[in-house]
């Protein structure tokens, strides 16, 4: 029997040894710290929430009783609300990338990335002037097309200092802010302008643009380059780490930029009665504008919340 319980006791030794370590690295595990805050080498992904917040609080409907539509969810690039939208040059895109890498557990290098290249196209029927001429009982149809293009893309580059020690930090960031935008729109008539049918169905002619000659219709509206501006930001915010390397956070930018907007023209087609033909012009628009601003943004979003990985 002695010796029955000997052999026993050499073949458990072991497994009994495993098992109290097994214990012990369990017991360890559960008693080390959660990690809240974000550490030298970890990346981090930002998202703005205000859209979501709008939407869930209209209960999916806007005042008039439609739907609402949830139009963006990410990084609110610097051109939101800036004075690119005025005169009509809203600068795509809506919303940006917002990214994050970590140097040390205090500083890290920050990016706001947003990228647009739209290319839409409006069709529609109107009547075909050749087929009316030949038969005035004629229902023939030809197609007018409206082609759009916005190409688009906003920049910020910098860093950001953080300071607490608590799942609540403040953060304090600067950096350099870069955008620009180019766009097009051009006019494919199904019927054409000519000696005969000197005015077809279905053209432009804008009646509140003094720079198109009475009786042209348009063919192109573009800008020769893009406009653009260029110039620094300061933020300070603070963010509150809900979770485990999950943060909600807020803050407010001072910029300081500059915009420059290009010369801007048109191209139109028409009867020239004096030459007694058909021609095609290019007038100027606009001479291009230049401003120097100084204001408060929301670069990145005014409330917005944090991945860290």
């Amino acid at each position: 029997m002695k010796k029955i319980l000997s052999i026993l006791l050499v073949v458990l030794f072991p497994f009994s040894g495993t098992y109290a370590q097994e214990n012990n690295e369990k017991t360890t595990q559960e008693k080390a710290p959660k990690q809240y805050l974000p550490e030298k080498g970890d990346w981090g992904i930002g998202v703005d929430v205000v859209p979501l917040l709008k939407y869930i609080g209209t209960a999916f409907h806007d005042a008039s009783g439609k739907p609402n539509d949830l139009n963006g969810l990410g990084g609110t690039p610097f051109t939101k609300g800036s004075n690119f939208e005025k005169g009509n040059k809203t600068l795509m895109p809506d919303i940006s990338i917002m990214g994050k890498y970590f140097l040390t557990n205090k500083f890290a290098l920050r990016a706001n990335i947003g990228l647009k290249i739209s290319a839409e196209t409006d069709k529609a029927y109107c009547t075909d002037d050749k087929a009316a001429i030949l038969d005035p009982l004629s229902e023939d149809k030809v197609v007018n097309k409206i082609r759009n293009r916005k190409n688009g893309i906003s920049i910020m580059l910098g860093g950001e200092y953080r300071k607490g020690e608590r799942r609540v930090q403040g953060v304090f960031g600067a950096g350099l802010l870069f955008a620009c935008m180019k766009d097009k729109v051009k006019y494919d008539y199904g019927n054409s302008l000519t000696d005969i049918n000197q005015n077809p169905s279905g053209s432009v002619y804008p009646s509140n643009n003094s720079n198109v000659p009475k009786g042209y219709r348009l063919l192109t509206e573009f800008n020769t380059g893009a406009n653009f501006y260029t110039g620094i930001t300061g933020s300070a915010g603070i963010e509150w780490f809900v979770g485990p390397k999950i943060s909600l956070g807020a803050e407010v930018n001072l910029s300081l930029y500059y915009l420059c907007g290009k010369k801007i023209y048109i191209e139109s087609e028409g009867y020239n009665e004096a030459l007694q033909r058909v021609e095609k012009r290019t007038d100027l628009v606009s001479p291009g504008n230049r401003g120097f601003y100084m204001a408060t943004e929301s670069l990145g979003g005014s409330l917005n919340f944090n991945f860290y990985f």
